[in-house]
């Protein structure tokens, strides 16, 4: 796992989590009067190697250990493994948080430490208490989810890959379909501003999108490489894995996307934003402190895009 330092700037790897670090943030949560801050990344540092997952979702809890889902080993459905979540330290220590999943893929950690855990290959969304205890809590609608986000009411906004929609669960696990649309293609990270717009980006091509709170989906973005990961809202604007493209993207939400860390070449190397190298990047939260931005990558630096 791969941590990216910020100047404000930094990243997170699986081998390999990458930390980003962000220099002179405020925290995340809780601020009613966020300041403005410009952020840059300033180095790539590798926290956690080897571990034994396929690079799903990442979430972090308020004391900053991670939490990273097992996708499986392969993009196809006989992949190996896919029925984990890991726990990972700060410091970069790796346990098993639980099991139960199937395709673990992406996950939220609420204000009361449960994790929320879509599974791609099980089609259905579990509740996983801060000691590891899997309830599932929805199953209705979901056709191969992925991304997570969650409003203040309590309503999961899922993405639903394999029929290209966003699925609205409420508290009780009813379910609705929030937004479809001819954009979505295999829609795939997911991340909520407060104003209740939802910002989605595809892993069937580039596209970044925003839907607005009555469900409307237009296009803010395209990026290289045509297979986005996942994406997340940081200060005002959205950090964005281009997987194909090895690298993060930082996307202002007028649309404007810059260059953010990683060489485009594949690799596992750590560095400077636009010397270090990224495998196959797939997802990335920042820690709750505002200093680092986690992302997690293949170990693999050639070969196969399809293995995990």
């Amino acid at each position: 796992m791969t941590r990216i330092e910020t100047w404000l700037p930094l990243a997170y790897r699986y081998q390999v989590l990458v930390a980003l670090l962000f220099l002179g943030c405020p925290l995340i949560n809780g601020q009613d009067k966020a300041q403005k801050v410009h952020v840059e990344a300033v180095a790539v540092t590798t926290v956690a190697d080897g571990i034994d997952a396929g690079t799903g979702g990442l979430a972090v809890d308020r004391d900053g250990n991670l939490y990273t889902a097992d996708f499986g080993w392969r993009l196809s459905n006989s992949r190996k493994g896919g029925d984990k979540v890991f726990k990972v330290t700060p410091d970069g220590k790796v346990s098993l948080f639980c099991r139960k999943m199937r395709g673990a893929s992406g996950n939220y950690m609420d204000s009361n430490g449960y994790l929320y855990q879509s599974s791609i290959g099980g089609n259905f969304v579990s509740k996983i208490s801060p000691k590891g205890a899997v309830t599932v809590v929805a199953k209705t609608g979901l056709k191969n989810p992925v991304g997570i986000a969650l409003d203040k009411k309590g309503n999961l906004y899922v993405c639903n890959c394999g029929d290209n929609s966003i699925l609205r669960i409420t508290p009780g696990g009813k379910s609705r379909v929030f937004c479809k649309s001819d954009l979505l293609r295999c829609p795939n990270g997911i991340t909520r501003a407060k104003d209740g717009t939802l910002y989605v980006c595809n892993f069937g091509n580039g596209d970044v999108l925003k839907i607005s709170p009555r469900g409307k989906a237009t296009r803010l973005a395209t990026l290289p490489g045509g297979n986005n990961g996942h994406l997340t809202l940081f200060e005002g604007n959205l950090y964005v894995i281009a997987r194909s493209d090895h690298r993060i993207y930082k996307v202002s939400l007028d649309g404007r996307a810059t260059y953010f860390v990683g060489s485009g070449k594949r690799g596992n190397k750590d560095g400077a934003p636009g010397s270090c190298s990224l495998s196959l990047p797939n997802s990335l939260i920042a820690s709750p402190d505002g200093k680092y931005l986690y992302f997690n990558e293949t170990s693999p630096t050639s070969g196969d895009p399809n293995i995990l």
